[in-house]
């Protein structure tokens, strides 16, 4: 009789073996994964479409140089400010290739929610924020100051002129420097989302 379980006896052997129900996985993990490696496939593609529309701005400037007048003019302000921006363009493509490759590591990580892909985030953002610093550094000091001397000509000129050369100054250096701080707002976002406990702990 002693050996009987008692009806008022809390069933501890049962709770027991009741299964643990899996941890939820952060959804940002695989977003954010299938972000990086679009963005690094955009990478890639915006760097041919450069190369490409480079080769074609070339041809059109040099059509328009040989039409004469004011078209003339206006082509060699156009290639005067490609020839000063050089450092800003290849800057541009090379880190844009560093980061495209920082991208596609910490993608695949990611989508196997894989230690090493919250690593790679990491670098690419800083890396990415520090780019973007070393791009504005070297648009305000060394570029600047060339298109100002460039525009300057076209701005002394005829009311035509002064319109276009007005109109590409305030575009080329509002490009310059807004580009670079939009840019950052992706790093800085994985810097947030990625680096939070719950996507820490899901990772393996």
């Amino acid at each position: 009789m002693s050996d009987e379980a008692s009806p008022y006896a809390t069933p501890t052997h049962a709770a027991d073996t009741l299964p643990t129900p899996p941890a939820v996985v952060p959804g940002q993990i695989k977003v954010l994964g299938i972000i990086h490696l679009v963005f690094a496939g955009l990478g890639v593609v915006m760097i041919l479409l450069a190369l490409v529309s480079q080769k074609w701005t070339e041809s059109m400037t040099a059509m328009q140089e040989k039409a004469g007048g004011i078209q003339a003019a206006q082509a060699q302000i156009s290639r005067a400010v490609v020839e000063v921006s050089e450092p800003i363009t290849w800057f541009g493509y090379v880190s844009a290739l560093i980061l495209g490759v920082m991208l596609f590591l910490a993608g695949l990580a990611l989508l196997k929610r894989k230690k090493v892909g919250l690593s790679w985030s990491n670098r690419y953002a800083w890396t990415s924020i520090i780019f973007k610093v070393i791009n504005l550094i070297i648009f305000i000091t060394l570029v600047m100051p060339k298109i100002n001397g460039v525009f300057a000509g076209a701005e002394s000129g005829g009311r035509e002129m002064q319109i276009f050369g007005s109109v590409m100054k305030m575009t080329t250096i509002g490009t310059g420097i807004v580009s670079p701080v939009i840019s950052c707002i992706y790093p800085v976002v994985v810097l947030i989302l990625l680096n939070r406990e719950s996507v820490r702990k899901s990772l393996i």
